[in-house]
């Protein structure tokens, strides 16, 4: 294997430990680097930064449009050297896959890491990285046009990948034509093992034969199979087949998936940007189950739901939902994006108008992300549509040159366009869509894939003048990156609503995978922050004070045990004591039945006890996670019955 570096940066970074309020906490200090001028703009690097490639350069076919909505890219440390690396598909010729040398530019390594050829006869479309196996490296899932299978390959941890996913259950495999876009990892059932949502659209005519559509829920089996995954899409309730109006000619039209708790209920629900009408929300039960919950939490209003992203826009402390959708001036059917503000209790309200949001052109991927790290999230969206070689003799159809769009937040959750102002200037087939900090200077770049061109590469220069703080996750009971754990920073802790408040996820805005961080701007800020506190997927609450400003902190998850009468594993016996001492404030954290470590017995130590259910446990070290019984589940849904405090009434 060409990457002999790999297990020697891996152990530096992520496996030496220093031991603070015996929470194991690594962190790793990036200098900051401060512009002489306050302004923040974006600045094309592609060249120098070494992106060499094209998307789409050749393939043109009047009878197939659906090219040229391809295009994805997904940023992941592949190789545990502390930089994100990219992955790029790409429709006409061979994926590539660019390893970060550190010093702000990228190498092809796709060949010495995939071999010669990498996919290069798949026409391949939608890419996400994610630990599926919980062995501390990266795998990497990729989604095909027009064929009959998708991909998975499995990270070695010597830099090399096997691809895997027929025999891991994760192919999606069929004798129909695939049309997949954009794949999703989450843990929707809490068992510390990334799950996986694939996205299709699709007409029925290119369905040969009738064959169900390809919209999938696949569940990891976890600690019995880790890695290896069995269709639930049915069983589960999130089938996009019965939502699809009968007068369209649509078989599945999904586009975009993300899991992510909106509900603030400790269960990541399913939220899915769909075309013609058929975006859908979908609540999760916690029972391994889904309800539709799309009418009565008033989503789903968007016409042609594209692209999709997650966050606080307006600093309430719940997680809103953007959709983009076609915006042309004067036609009711492209009435364009929908900014779903949450308003708790599973209900939203269409702020879109009022944040100023609704024309993005022919968007596709966006993103939530703080550019200028003054603490609030500011919007930036993919834009364009070629049709110029699909379209009839002397149509008006073409290509839709709009730029990339660029919405400023003012701190209130009111946005003004300013794309020009700041350099965001690419008038191509914008697609896929990513934000990351590949240069750790602590503010966020952003990466566009555009159809049929060169990709393009914005280094924001003068975003870290503000003070930053970017926090990394490493899981033990929950995933090994952390996926879906809410991440809060406390600033000042005299101040109230000063808290601001992210989520860790491996979702997709869009064919393009952002980095899996919580990255904070504050702003002005001086001294230390006071507070971050962590929820973690496992239930499990870990907080740090005094935190410093200016780095990147890897943090790893708890490692208590359920094992609550100390008997060497943990069974029904400690389910019975946890009851006991349930509603106790412990004198000291991880003392009397609190093993989640915030100072009183509650329903964060029954979900420890949860996920650690049959598992021979010894006091101090790390378990391996086991799935969860019916009979675990049933026990947890009764103890549910008494009211679960939630993360932001703690």
């Amino acid at each position: 294997m060409p990457f002999h570096f790999f297990s020697e940066r891996f152990s530096w970074q992520r496996m030496v430990p220093v031991s603070i309020d015996a929470i194991c906490v690594w962190a790793l200090v990036v200098s900051l680097s401060v512009p002489t001028s306050a302004a923040t703009t974006f600045v094309d690097v592609k060249s120098s930064a070494g992106i060499q490639h094209s998307q789409n350069a050749t393939f043109h076919d009047p009878l197939q449009p659906k090219y040229r909505m391809t295009g994805g890219a997904a940023a992941g440390d592949f190789d545990g050297d502390g930089w994100v690396d990219l992955y790029f598909t790409r429709f006409d010729d061979t994926d590539v896959l660019y390893r970060n040398l550190g010093n702000g530019t990228f190498q092809d390594v796709t060949s010495s890491v995939f071999g010669s050829g990498h996919l290069s006869d798949v026409n391949t479309n939608g890419a996400v990285w994610g630990d599926v196996d919980n062995d501390n490296d990266l795998d990497l899932y990729v989604t095909s046009f027009f064929s009959n299978r998708y991909h998975l390959f499995i990270n070695d941890g010597n830099g090399g990948f096997a691809e895997d996913a027929v025999v891991r259950g994760a192919a999606v495999q069929g004798s129909d034509t695939h049309l997949g876009f954009s794949p999703t990892f989450g843990d929707y059932d809490s068992d510390g093992y990334l799950d996986l949502y694939v996205t299709e659209w699709r007409l029925k005519t290119d369905n040969s034969g009738g064959a169900v559509q390809n919209s999938r829920l696949l569940r990891n089996l976890g600690a019995s199979q880790p890695g290896h995954f069995v269709d639930v899409t049915q069983a589960a309730g999130v089938a996009m087949d019965s939502v699809i109006p009968s007068n369209l000619a649509f078989d599945s039209q999904t586009f975009t998936a993300r899991f992510t708790d909106l509900d603030a209920d400790g269960h990541p629900d399913l939220a899915i940007a769909s075309d013609h009408h058929t975006s859908r929300l979908f609540w999760n039960n916690g029972d391994g189950t889904f309800t539709d919950g799309t009418a009565s939490a008033g989503v789903g209003t968007d016409e042609f739901g594209m692209g999709s992203t997650v966050g606080d826009y307006d600093g309430d402390g719940d997680l809103d939902w953007f959709v983009t959708s076609i915006y042309e001036d004067g036609d009711p059917l492209r009435d364009g994006n929908r900014l779903y503000r949450n308003d708790g209790n599973r209900t939203f309200a269409d702020a879109t108008d009022a944040a100023g949001v609704r024309n993005g052109a022919w968007g596709w991927g966006a993103a939530w992300f703080d550019y200028d790290n003054d603490g609030d999230l500011d919007l930036v969206e993919a834009n364009g549509q070629d049709f110029s070689d699909t379209a009839a003799a002397g149509s008006s159809v073409g290509f839709d040159n709009n730029p990339v769009k660029f919405w400023e937040n003012d701190g209130t959750g009111v946005y003004t366009e300013k794309a020009s102002t700041v350099g965001l200037t690419d008038t191509g087939s914008g697609k896929g869509l990513v934000t990351f900090d590949y240069d750790q200077d602590g503010d966020l770049d952003v990466l566009i894939v555009n159809n049929g061109a060169a990709p393009v590469l914005y280094r924001n220069d003068g975003g870290n003048a503000n003070v930053w703080l970017i926090v990394d996750l490493s899981g033990s009971f929950s995933s090994s990156q952390g996926i879906g754990a809410l991440v809060t920073v406390d600033p000042n802790e005299s101040i109230s609503g000063d808290e601001i408040t992210r989520e860790v996820d491996a979702g997709s805005h869009f064919l393009g995978q952002s980095e899996s961080i919580a990255h904070f701007g504050l702003g002005t800020l001086s001294g230390t922050i006071d507070r971050v506190s962590i929820q973690w997927p496992s239930g499990q609450v870990s907080e740090h004070m005094d935190v410093a400003t200016g780095q990147r902190l890897i943090l790893d998850e708890p490692v208590s045990t359920a094992d609550y009468d100390g008997d060497g594993d943990v069974d029904g016996v400690d389910f019975l004591d946890w009851q006991r001492h349930y509603g106790e404030v412990t004198a000291a954290a991880f003392t009397g039945g609190d093993y989640d470590g915030d100072s009183d017995v509650d329903q964060g130590d029954l979900k420890n006890w949860v996920v650690q259910y049959g598992t021979l446990v010894p006091v101090g070290a790390a378990t391996t996670v086991p799935e969860p019984s019916s009979l675990t589940i049933s026990l947890w849904l009764l103890a549910r019955s008494v009211r679960r405090r939630t993360y932001k009434e703690k």
